[in-house]
């Protein structure tokens, strides 16, 4: 969690910089490399503004500071009741699948793509698929012990859930940007 966390928030900051900057110098941002990487062009889109009309990294920065907060308590030996760890599970999977709509609009509606949120989507998505089957078999998600089997079961083969997930936004990628591997 303090990796994935760490490496989150540090590119969620980087990329509210260079928003910033592109907003009010007009500067262009350092990850606009080519005609395929192009974050102003995301960022400048509606998307890169769902919340209150503010950009989504300010709500990276948000919820990566909490994600890094939690594990460095954990790290301190804190003890966090059943109800946190709902509230935090369901935290994870939303910013999972608001990340995920996120790619899914960066690559099939705008058309662009972002390499500070393609780090996002690749951090995220480990912790997501590591601690789902971890906290089941912890008993984080309730007491049930056919749930806590199932993640004991499980989270050796998370790696799995990874791959098919990266398999997926690579593939789509391929598909939507065929020139970006041009030889």
């Amino acid at each position: 969690m303090l990796i994935s966390g760490g490496i989150s928030l540090v590119s969620s900051w980087a990329l509210a910089r260079e928003g910033y900057l592109l907003a009010s110098e007009g500067r262009q941002p350092s990850c606009d490399i080519n005609p395929f990487f192009s974050c102003g062009s995301v960022m400048e889109s509606w998307q890169a503004r769902i919340f209150l009309d503010a950009p989504n990294q300010l709500t990276g920065i948000a919820g990566f500071a909490v994600v890094v907060a939690i594990a460095v308590a954990l790290l301190q030996g804190a003890k966090f009741p059943r109800w946190f760890w709902a509230a935090f599970t369901v935290g994870l999977f939303v910013a999972w699948f608001f990340l995920m709509w996120l790619f899914y609009q960066a690559v099939f509606v705008i058309g662009y793509l972002c390499l500070y949120c393609m780090v996002v989507w690749v951090t995220h998505t480990v912790l997501w698929w590591i601690y789902l089957p971890w906290a089941a078999q912890h008993g984080l998600l309730g007491g049930a012990n056919w749930l806590k089997r199932a993640g004991a079961a499980l989270l050796p083969y998370s790696w799995v859930a990874i791959v098919l997930n990266f398999a997926f936004i690579g593939l789509s990628i391929w598909v939507q940007f065929p020139l970006l591997f041009a030889l």
